[in-house]
């Protein structure tokens, strides 16, 4: 396996490539980032606040750093009047309930606490990952659901995510998000009905084209990543901030602890790193050097104490959670990288890739 000399990214890393310095692609060309501009920012709030009815924007708070630290900012640096939600995946960990519950109760906000059917959610899950390797996708549609109904039916004109450009790069290849891989492989590896299906799914029809339509006719609340807007302090300084403003408390068990609220989190890095070679702590950390927020060194460091490469302490729990056992493990880990590509959304794959065509052109 090669790794990149500068960052910590090997190459199983989908389209990665190294120049005979040994440095990657993604280090090679790698602009120094430039946010989109703060003014900007503020002309969304601005706009937000002329059409909202009562609150300015919706929150979804998880109780991690980066959901935690855009609730600080929309209610005690912009100001806004706040909706927040959490939306139950079933995973929480004890310490970010507890943020959670200490955040709302400081900033006084509104929220909104969404839960899904558990054994629907656990047939999902257990389908999801012994049948692709992925748990995380089936996570993302139906907290992304739930997120999109919130804010309908609390008139929410924009939608603040946590999403920070220190994620960037740290995708899967695989369409996991994709409504229409999702339903093929539940219809084929699951007894959920279809109502049941579609009740979790709540937009059971809702591709990329639409959702963009519904958000400029204003059936859909624009979504917004703050982050990429402003200049980000380092991910320590972010910890800093909120557990001062919001009494936020860290994962004292691990020095860098991103997703922490999570207790999967731990089971599905091993399996990406089964998988396809790579993981987003992988990503993340080697992000973190491009960004001059930690040495190489220390990056290393840091990856080898995650002991990705072994099934963490915490899996039984989540096995036992599924109804899995341990012999589906090597079911799971088996599983190709783009297994369901070919059944996922035309209209998706299109709409993409006219997105990537203007951001070239751009």
């Amino acid at each position: 396996m090669k790794i990149c000399s500068k960052c910590i990214i090997n190459d199983k890393y989908p389209g990665i490539s190294f120049n005979e310095d040994g440095a990657c692609s993604l280090c090679t060309v790698q602009k120094k980032y430039n946010p989109i501009g703060e003014d900007k920012l503020l002309d969304i709030f601005q706009k937000a606040k002329k059409i909202s009815s009562k609150y300015d924007a919706l929150v979804p708070l998880s109780g991690g750093k980066d959901s935690t630290f855009i609730l600080h900012l929309a209610v005690n640096v912009y100001k806004l009047n706040v909706l927040a939600m959490t939306y139950d995946n079933g995973f929480f960990s004890p310490t970010a309930l507890q943020n959670i519950q200490r955040s709302i109760e400081i900033t006084k906000v509104k929220h909104i606490f969404c839960k899904p059917d558990t054994k629907v959610l656990k047939k999902i899950y257990r389908s999801t990952l012994l049948y692709s390797g992925d748990i995380c996708g089936a996570c993302d549609i139906g907290t992304k659901a739930n997120i999109l109904k919130v804010a309908k039916d609390y008139s929410c004109p924009i939608i603040l995510y946590g999403t920070s450009p220190l994620e960037e790069d740290s995708f899967l290849p695989d369409s996991v998000q994709d409504i229409v891989r999702f339903k093929y492989i539940l219809s084929k590896y699951s007894d959920l009905s279809r109502k049941e299906i579609n009740d979790f799914l709540i937009y059971p029809n809702l591709n990329l084209f639409l959702l963009s339509i519904n958000k400029k006719i204003g059936k859909m609340a624009k979504e917004v990543k703050p982050l990429f807007y402003i200049n980000n302090p380092t991910d320590k300084e972010m910890g800093e901030i909120i557990a001062k403003e919001l009494d936020w408390k860290e994962d004292t068990g691990k020095e860098y602890s991103k997703h922490f609220d999570c207790i999967a989190e731990p089971l599905t890095n091993y399996v990406r790193n089964q998988i396809y070679g790579y993981e987003r702590r992988l990503c993340q950390y080697s992000n973190m050097i491009r960004r001059n927020e930690i040495s190489r060194d220390k990056a290393l460091e840091l990856y080898s104490k995650d002991e990705i490469t072994s099934l963490p302490t915490s899996y039984q729990n989540v096995l036992h959670y599924l109804n899995l056992t341990e012999k589906d493990i090597q079911i799971i880990i088996k599983n190709q990288p783009l297994k369901f590509e070919k059944h996922t959304s035309k209209i998706n794959r299109f709409f993409t890739s006219l997105i990537k065509i203007k951001q070239r052109i751009n």
